[in-house]
């Protein structure tokens, strides 16, 4: 005997007891009297299967005359079948049943004169787990076309799809593990059913069905960062932002001279990263262009921001040095500027230390190899201060260390000598004098006096000679009378020196 439900012996037992009660009286031999007629035995009997659950159906042809019927069963197909349960209706549901499990169930009608017929031809049938997943359950597809996985119990050998539970216009087809199905169109939530059908005829029970989102369009909304065009500077913090209407996607933007970042979903629908401006970094008027793929893995259109990035940093500073070449110069010296966008050296003096770009600016150099520069034209044992700034071409710049340096003293130059000549032309005279090699070297003051020449008088001077090699003129005199000439050198600074003093006759 195979296993049989607990439960059942209750009932078996309470038979029992029926029995033992009743009387023991035996009519005559002789007496007579007719058998009660039979019920009919139920037809059609059917099962749908579900987890650890078989429901029953069947038919009778006079149901009026059926009290109730009588449920049969064992798990041991070629044993006796044990009492179940009853029912008053032509449908019984077996609940707690272990799925993959074979049973053999039979009903048999009782009448209302509480006489039982004989029981159907048994059925077996095996509770089980059905399932359907849809493209292995992912979220969403940008196809209709969809991989619907089937997971039944042995025995099943149809199965129909349908995006209706109603199974409306859906078809048998042979069982298999995998299904191709065809999504209805327009995007949106997606809900597919399968219905199983098992070997004799029973079907699955319950609502067995998955879902799956249609997505075919992805869309960008627009394409942000927060400067608004500001000029940048390293460690300035932008936030660039890529908004759409999906959740779950893949978005990125591509900055010009900086490359593609990829972004992270920081509310619903919206991407975003944030980015700290490395040194080094220039950019103008660099486009953002964002990218998106949803989900589903559909590619929106690229869309730019409407505002460009910029940024630049301050050159490198250059490292400045000097010394006073004499009491009127001082050279300037530096190291040579690594600026990618170099646009020129600019040279600050002040006669105070705190050189700024608001001081005098000396000179202004744009070859980037020219190092080197003499300030002239200054006072002697005077103390400059100099930096050397380097300018980009956005304006940037950054000065170099600061300089102090003071010119040398001044020294009177030294002294020419002197000769007058006589012309055979009347009244003029030829004065010559020697070379001055001073460095400082301005002028040659030449004068002329009818007295006795003691000093320097600028009332005397008939010529200057700027040139340094001319060294003579010719004096065209106003009358003929003794005079007297002598030629004082004067540099820069406006210190001079006196030659010997000649005196000659014109007559």
């Amino acid at each position: 005997m195979g296993t049989a439900v607990k439960f059942l012996t209750g009932i078996v037992l309470g038979a029992f007891l029926i029995l033992a009660g009743c009387s023991t009286e035996i009519d005559p031999p002789n007496s007579v009297s007719s058998l009660p007629d039979q019920p009919e035995t139920p037809r059609g009997l059917t099962a749908a299967i579900g987890d650890g659950t078989i429901a029953l159906s069947w038919t009778v042809s006079t149901p009026s005359a059926i009290s109730r019927y009588k449920i049969y069963y064992t798990d041991v197909e070629d044993d006796e079948p044990m009492l179940l349960d009853s029912s008053t209706t032509t449908t019984y549901t077996a609940a707690g049943l272990t799925n993959g499990r074979a049973y053999y169930f039979s009903v048999a009608a009782v009448t209302t004169g509480h006489i039982e017929g004989v029981k159907s031809s048994a059925l077996q049938a095996t509770p089980g787990i059905f399932s359907i997943n849809i493209n292995q359950g992912n979220e969403f597809t940008n196809s209709r076309s969809v991989s619907v996985g089937l997971t039944a119990p042995s025995g099943v050998s149809l199965v129909q799809l349908s995006e209706s539970n109603t199974f409306v216009g859906a078809h048998w087809e042979n069982y298999a593990a995998t299904k191709s199905f065809q999504l209805s169109d327009g995007d949106g939530v997606k809900h597919v059913y399968a219905q199983f059908q098992i070997n004799g005829g029973g079907l699955s029970t319950g609502s067995i069905t998955d879902d799956i989102i249609l997505d075919r369009v992805a869309a960008i909304d627009s394409v942000t960062e927060n400067t608004g065009g500001t000029v940048l500077g390293p460690g300035d913090e932008v936030i660039f932002t890529v908004y759409t209407k999906e959740t779950g996607g893949e978005a990125s933007a591509t900055i010009e001279g900086i490359g593609t970042l990829e972004l992270q979903e920081s509310t619903a629908g919206v991407y975003s990263y944030t980015y700290i401006v490395p040194i080094a970094t220039e950019l103008t008027d660099a486009e953002i262009t964002g990218h998106f793929t949803d989900a589903a893995g559909n590619d929106a259109p690229d869309v730019k921001a409407t505002t460009l990035l910029n940024a630049t940093y301050p050159p490198e500073a250059v490292t400045a040095s000097g010394f006073a070449e004499s009491s009127l110069e001082i050279l300037l010296e530096w190291t040579k500027s690594n600026a990618v966008d170099f646009s020129s050296y600019r040279i600050f003096r002040s006669m105070s230390a705190g050189v700024t770009e608001h001081s005098t600016l000396v000179t202004t150099i744009t070859n980037q190899s020219s190092l080197t520069y003499r300030d002239t034209a200054l006072a002697d044992t005077t103390e400059y201060f100099y930096r050397v700034y380097v300018y980009d071409a956005n304006g940037n710049f950054t000065p170099s260390n600061e300089l102090s340096l003071t010119t040398m003293q001044n020294q009177p130059p030294r002294a020419v000598s002197i000769a007058v000549t006589l012309n055979s032309e009347a009244l003029s005279s030829t004065v010559s004098w020697e070379r001055s090699n001073e460095t400082d070297f301005q002028a040659y003051h030449v004068i002329r006096s009818e007295n006795v020449i003691t000093g320097y008088n600028s009332d005397d001077v008939i010529s200057i000679v700027n040139e340094q090699g001319t060294t003579s003129i010719t004096d065209y005199v106003p009358s003929a009378s003794n005079y007297y000439y002598q030629v004082y050198v004067v540099d820069k600074q406006g210190l001079m020196t006196g030659s010997n003093v000649i005196s000659i006759v014109i007559q």
